[in-house]
């Protein structure tokens, strides 16, 4: 992940990255970005990452220009406990199935 210019190695697809990050995984992994997209379409706009500051319409990957963000000024991506035990229930259900 480094060598592709990624700040951390988080999970690939991480939905605390913003829009920059997001551009970046839609070409670097747009496999990823896809099965993302079909979740939010799936869950519907709750599942959006970002609220434009104005009108506060959420946008979802859908709808995420490519020329939005910009990774390089973006914040860092931190995982925090609840990503660990997110980590750990998918582990868990994984081997139960």
């Amino acid at each position: 992940m480094y060598r592709l210019g990624y700040h951390n190695n988080n999970c690939i697809g991480c939905v605390k990255g913003g829009m920059g990050y997001w551009n970046k995984i839609r070409r670097d992994f747009p496999e990823t970005y896809e099965r993302m997209a079909v979740l939010q379409r799936e869950l519907g706009p709750g599942s959006y990452f970002w609220r434009e500051r104005k009108t506060k319409e959420r946008i979802s990957l859908d709808a995420l220009d490519p020329d939005r963000g910009n990774h390089d000024e973006e914040p860092n991506i931190e995982c925090s406990l609840l990503c660990h035990a997110a980590e750990v229930t998918i582990a868990d259900d994984c081997e139960a199935a």
